[in-house]
């Protein structure tokens, strides 16, 4: 039987015969002609056999001494090999690989991770190292694996090129199996297989006639339809010429099943590891899966379910490729969100990890983000042809935007790691968190410094951090909606702007005394709602904030007497809270004003401390935090202008209704107001989450006599609109009940 294998005399590959192949040349055969080997063998022996050769007990024969039977150690014992076979997956593999290691008896350090280049893809170039070492070793090489988008850097792995590099190797007597790990991206290969029977027209061409043919017909309402940038659409044209193929339904397939695939390029290649049992297997003519895999027997309702997406959808440029098309469109525009979410004079960088293509400066293209697409619709964006050119090639290779925000000029990899922790505390439901405050959510993950090599030191000397082999946390976005509105990506960015000054204060602010006033305590209450006393004399005092409060038990009649005692002298009920009034030892963050507000102590419970400001004694008293509707730190930057109507957050419970002035331009003011009752149309629920509400008919800059800033709501009543439930827009009345305080808030000193 003649096998195709690499002679070391002539230095090229010969048909050689079974029979005078090395175990060495016996490794490194051609997949398909493995697959087909025990048939062919068996042939030729019933040519030459003057007997008939028993097919099925020669497969026996095979079976018993093969590596399924024998055993990993025992093979290599009878056979006279010395080095234990090795794999091969990009330094940023999903955990599964090192597992699969585990799984088949060759240990974890089977595993040879191959470093990443620039782009966060595997590095051919160290790829093609590690392979001349194994081949001048003679160490068997099972596979190579390609990442057809890993998760954390959404990075699409050259499988052109490494195919390539297969075939180069195969030619100097080294081959092995080259597999496709589409668990994340296998999907995205949908955007390149036309419809059929609608166009015979190769697949990346197809949308870009359709578009120019509907380009006069684009409506307000249109979903764009990105397409992948020419690199990665390549790869996808090659992915074909992969051994096997892995896929993952419940991620890029939007399948909410536990199932999961594995193509063969060779159906053949799984008779080996098949396990036959007449539990399971009824025959040829029987599909079933649990021969075949590691799990066994399975149920079929999730293929079925997954199948039936197959089928509704469609597994063309006009089904999948078309809602993948789209995410794509929402997320390269998150790229250019991400991109310029910080302005000039804010405190902090954001960059994303990838960076712009080849071709472009940052500034112009900040520039063409803010005049092109920032907050534009998105017929706007995609009748430019400049922006879509830009959008193909911009961004991550498939659906998930990872990035970093740093504090500006910060050169400590500990405070950039720290920052981004603080926003993932921000950002995500914890045990003991309320969701309803938790205004965005978006995950935290981090990238190892071995494992992400090159790719992560340039990205740190772009964030402005030194390359000092420490990892790097960052936070990870991933874009699976394919009807995102472009207003509301750049509106997230807006939002996500305040909760990054907020997290800033939370890793910078030091110690410093803070002063709190009570906004009303009724009679037989024990909760009752408190006001930061804003200022701008120092950072640290630069926050809006309402907490809910109640007394601790042992202070209760300690606190009524002091409220009681300020309302019959008409004093404010005011607070301080002193940071001598905390074991620095026992507090092992820095009690700056989120960690008092924000940590729970020893005992899981939040509690502030405070001094009782207006009694001639000094009594301190501990109040537990039960709810926080507002905490922003103000915004200093000077591209803040003074709203087009006074602004107001109104929050509360079922017995007050409370209204507080939100702060914006400097010079600026609090004032807040106890409203008579609940306004009609404000439902309890958005009451207690709080709303921020435009005052009908009172300008937004500050109301001044005489160059002094007076409180503007000079009436008892007044027309209000803010978004409701559902955003329904609402318009109704607040009435004023009293004036709690009033302050005036200047432009800080330089």
């Amino acid at each position: 039987t003649p096998l195709l294998v690499f002679n070391t005399e002539s230095a090229k590959r010969e048909l050689t015969a079974l029979k005078d192949c090395t175990n060495w040349q016996l490794l490194n055969i051609d997949i398909d002609h493995i697959c087909d080997l025990a048939d062919h063998v068996s042939e030729n022996m019933a040519r030459v056999s003057e007997n008939p050769v028993d097919k099925n007990m020669f497969k026996e024969l095979v079976e018993r001494e093969g590596i399924m039977s024998l055993g990993l150690f025992n093979f290599m014992e009878k056979h006279g090999l010395n080095h234990s076979p090795v794999y091969t997956a990009p330094a940023n593999n999903h955990y599964s690989w090192p597992k699969a290691g585990t799984l088949l008896g060759l240990g974890i350090d089977a595993l040879i991770p191959i470093q990443l280049d620039v782009n966060f893809r595997q590095d051919v170039k160290h790829l093609r190292e590690k392979l001349d070492e194994f081949l001048k070793n003679k160490t068997p090489v099972i596979s190579v694996t390609a990442v057809m988008g890993s998760t954390e850097e959404s990075a699409v792995d050259p499988i052109k090129e490494m195919y390539e590099l297969r075939e180069e190797f195969k030619e100097k007597g080294l081959n092995f199996a080259l597999l496709a790990d589409g668990a994340w991206g296998g999907y995205f290969k949908t955007m390149l297989i036309d419809s059929p029977g609608v166009d015979k027209v190769p697949g990346k061409n197809t949308l870009r006639k359709l578009r120019a043919a509907h380009k006069d017909k684009i409506y307000d309402g249109f979903v764009p339809y990105c397409e992948l940038s020419e690199y990665v659409q390549e790869q996808y044209e090659h992915i074909q010429l992969a051994d096997t193929i892995t896929i993952d339904p419940h991620k890029s397939g939007f399948c909410p099943y536990p199932g999961g695939a594995l193509c063969y390029r060779n159906g053949k290649m799984r008779f080996p590891i098949a396990l036959f049992h007449p539990e399971v297997f009824h025959g040829e003519g029987d599909p079933t899966m649990g021969v075949y895999g590691v799990e066994g027997s399975k149920p079929g309702a999730a293929p079925a379910g997954i199948l039936m997406s197959h089928n509704v959808i469609g597994l063309s440029n006009r089904g999948y490729g078309r809602i993948l098309g789209q995410c794509t469109a929402t997320t390269k525009l998150f790229y250019t969100m991400w991109l310029t979410v910080a302005r000039e004079d804010d405190p902090f960088v954001c960059l994303p990890l990838q960076d712009i293509p080849k071709g472009y400066d940052l500034e112009s293209v900040k520039q063409m983000i803010k005049n092109k697409i920032a907050f534009k619709p998105l017929v706007e964006i995609y009748r430019d042809e400049e922006v879509t050119k830009f959008l193909k090639e911009c961004g991550p290779d498939t659906m998930i935007n990872t990035f970093v925000v740093n504090v500006k000029n910060n050169d400590d990899i500990e405070l950039a790691n720290e920052l981004q922790v603080a926003l993932s505390d921000a950002m995500n439901i914890f045990v003991g968190v309320k969701a309803n405050r938790v205004p965005l959510i978006i995950m935290q993950s981090g990238l190892d410094a071995k494992k992400h090599g090159e790719g992560l030191k340039v990205f740190k000397t772009r964030v402005g951090l030194p390359i000092d082999g420490k990892d790097m946390n960052v936070m990870v976005n991933t874009c699976m909606n394919p009807w995102q509105r472009n207003e509301a990506i750049f509106a997230i960015g807006d939002l996500f702007r305040m909760i990054v000054l907020n997290a800033i204060g939370r890793v910078k602010d030091s110690a410093v005394n803070h002063n709190f006033i009570s906004t009303g305590s009724s009679v037989g209450i024990d909760s009752f709602f408190i006001e930061y006393l804003t200022s701008t004399d120092v950072p640290e005092h630069q926050y809006q904030v309402a907490v809910k409060v109640e007394a601790d038990s042992a202070d209760k009649a300690t606190l009524r007497d002091y409220i009681d005692c300020c309302n019959s002298k008409k004093l404010p009920i005011l607070f301080e809270s002193n940071t001598a009034d905390y074991d620095h030892d026992e507090y092992d963050k820095v009690p700056n004003l989120y960690n008092i507000l924000h940590l729970p102590d020893k005992d899981n419970q939040i509690k502030i401390r405070v001094r009782l400001v207006n009694q001639p004694e000094q009594v301190t008293v501990s109040l537990k935090v039960l709810d926080i509707p507002r905490y922003q730190r103000l915004d200093m930057s000077s591209s803040v202008t003074y709203p087009e109507k006074q602004e107001y957050f109104i929050y509360g419970d079922s017995t007050r209704t409370i209204m507080s002035h939100v702060v914006s331009k400097l010079p600026d003011f609090q004032h807040t107001v106890m409203l008579t009752r609940r306004p009609h149309s404000l439902t309890d629920i958005v009451l207690e989450q709080g709303v921020t509400v435009q005052v009908v008919g009172v300008e937004g800059s500050p109301l001044q006599v005489d160059d002094e800033i007076i409180q503007p709501l000079q009436r008892s009543s007044y027309e209000i609109s803010f978004k409701g439930e559902l955003q329904a827009s609402i318009r109704t009345t607040a009435n004023i009940k009293e004036t709690l305080f009033f302050n005036k808030i200047s432009i800080p000193s330089a």
